[in-house]
């Protein structure tokens, strides 16, 4: 529990507070299919490695990362490979007994190794026009099998742009069979948990097939809480032998917010670096923010901070993108956060800039819409004061010191 792990989903002794959060995963498997809610950098891949590494018993698991994907043959061939991979067994001795495809496909490698075993996919017949055959031929087989599998998709809101970028006339067909598996793995031992660090709502939301998800029940991963940041902060720096004051916690706190996991690892390691350096005194609250400033809001965490920026040009509909950032900007300079009926006020005068800016009803709709995606994205949060503000304190101070001038204020 020693070693700072930052920038790679933590596993074994590293895992930390979720282990309860992981259990609720697994009762609700019992009856549901699941999507997991997490921005990037909050541990959703941890999570779904803690189910991999530590599965609950009689399940066999399978995780597959599809961010780079395009087809839905592509998605075809990574699952085989993902089963090859986490349950060679089961590939070997249970799908592989009924299904003539799979023998054939088989029977001309050695040895089912990953370089090998996709291109014996690819050529064993054009998969770009019997994907959903063999798709549903893997299911059906998976269904039978009396076996309880868990299959964890992670980054499907990327696979999902892919395809709508690379092969649009298969994405809507794609999520229409998708449903329908989700749907028949219900009356079975099959389940799916399915996640991705851009909301799968907000994602089709814009192409209108909400409904082709809403049979998935909803988890969200929380950040880490005041007392989990004291317990992480004060069990690394105990470990390391790092001495510190009892203002540094209160401190972090102050700076951080409810903090994402990867960037209190990084305070609290370059915090261990500061100490190791100059053992003169105990690091203290001024230390803190020095290494904060230094580090957090500086060139070290910089690229992982702009992800919150390049995702809405990426992501969020073209028709949104200058209102979300305005608001963002808005609400990176206030003091204590933003009113809703403000941020309408805002959205507003965005909207009466343009050609053919909404109005009315629509705009009222497409606001609130709006707002809903920033929070479910966890740029922001709906505080007691009935106020909106961003989620990450970090987030807000870097966002305030890189964008904040473009709201045209000082």
């Amino acid at each position: 529990m020693a070693d700072f792990v930052v920038g790679s989903p933590v596993r074994d002794e590293d895992f930390w507070f979720r282990e309860e959060f992981v259990d609720d995963l697994w009762e609700a498997l019992e009856k549901h299919n699941i999507l997991l809610l997490a921005p990037r950098r909050i541990g959703k891949t941890s999570v779904m490695y803690r189910m991999l590494d530590y599965p609950k018993a009689g399940w066999l698991v399978i995780h597959l990362n599809v961010e780079d994907l395009k087809t839905p043959e592509d998605f075809f061939i990574n699952l085989m490979d993902a089963i090859n991979e986490h349950q060679p067994e089961y590939m070997r001795k249970v799908l592989s007994t009924s299904w003539t495809y799979l023998k054939g496909v088989l029977s001309r490698i050695s040895k089912v190794e990953a370089y090998e075993f996709k291109i014996e996919l690819r050529k064993e017949e054009d998969l770009k026009e019997n994907w959903k055959i063999r798709l549903s031929e893997l299911m059906d087989r998976a269904f039978n099998s009396g076996e309880k599998v868990l299959f964890i998709i992670d980054e499907l809101p990327d696979m999902l742009s892919g395809i709508l970028a690379y092969s649009p006339d298969e994405y809507e067909e794609f999520l229409h069979w998708f449903r329908k598996l989700r749907d028949k793995s219900l009356n079975s031992s099959v389940r799916w948990m399915v996640g991705g660090s851009v909301n799968l709502t907000a994602a089709l939301d814009k192409e209108g097939m909400i409904k082709l998800i809403n049979d998935l029940k909803t988890e969200p991963l929380a950040p880490f809480n005041e007392k989990e940041v004291e317990q992480f902060v004060t069990e690394m720096l105990r470990i390391n032998k790092v001495e510190f004051d009892k203002t540094v916690i209160p401190r972090i706190i102050e700076l951080l917010g409810s903090p994402i996991p990867l960037f209190l690892q990084m305070l609290t390691q370059e915090l261990y670096r500061k100490w190791k350096h100059d053992r003169s005194k105990p690091i203290s609250a001024d230390t803190v923010t020095e290494v904060f400033n230094k580090s957090l809001l500086g060139e070290m965490a910089r690229d992982k901070l702009q992800h919150y920026r390049t995702r809405i040009d990426i992501h969020y509909p073209e028709e949104e993108k200058e209102a979300t950032c305005y608001l963002l900007n808005k609400l990176s300079l206030s003091e204590n956060g933003v009113s809703r009926n403000t941020l309408l006020q805002l959205y507003r005068q965005i909207e009466e800039r343009k050609t053919k800016g909404r109005s009315g009803p629509a705009l009222n709709q497409a606001f609130q819409r709006l707002l809903l995606h920033l929070q479910s994205d966890f740029y922001i949060e709906e505080g007691e004061n009935e106020k909106f503000d961003f989620a990450s304190r970090l987030l807000k101070t870097w966002w305030k010191k890189y964008y904040g001038y473009e709201s045209g204020e000082n």
